[in-house]
């Protein structure tokens, strides 16, 4: 499995517009008084639905979980590798309020997707 690792980006003013095209960067960018952590490495960054929040709750980076698994599963393992993984390693990584969520869609719930 690859090296999982959970980082904050604050984004920077320096910017231009044509290097913010990478999705982290834009919602840095749009979020850049908030600590934000993306999963790393950036392979990840194409599993992001985009940004949740709520009452006492967030802002927070917002993933696709069947998306996640799927790229879990990229260095050769099995579904059950990717899960195991997924649940040690990326939703059970506490760091903070700002933590990411992963979001089981209607399609993953009605058994449509894989």
């Amino acid at each position: 499995m690859k090296d999982q690792k959970v980082r904050q980006i604050k984004s920077s003013k320096k910017t231009k517009p044509s290097e913010s095209k990478k999705t982290r960067d834009i919602i840095a960018n749009q979020y850049e008084d908030v600590p934000l952590l993306f999963l790393d490495p950036e392979d990840f960054d194409k599993t992001i639905i985009g940004v949740a929040e709520g009452y006492n709750f967030g802002p927070t980076v917002a993933y696709d979980y069947d998306k996640i698994i799927e790229e879990n599963m990229k260095d050769g393992g099995t579904i059950e590798d990717a899960e195991e993984y997924f649940n040690f390693n990326q939703i059970g990584a506490y760091v903070g309020k700002h933590t990411p969520i992963f979001i089981k869609t209607t399609k993953t719930l009605k058994g449509e997707v894989r």
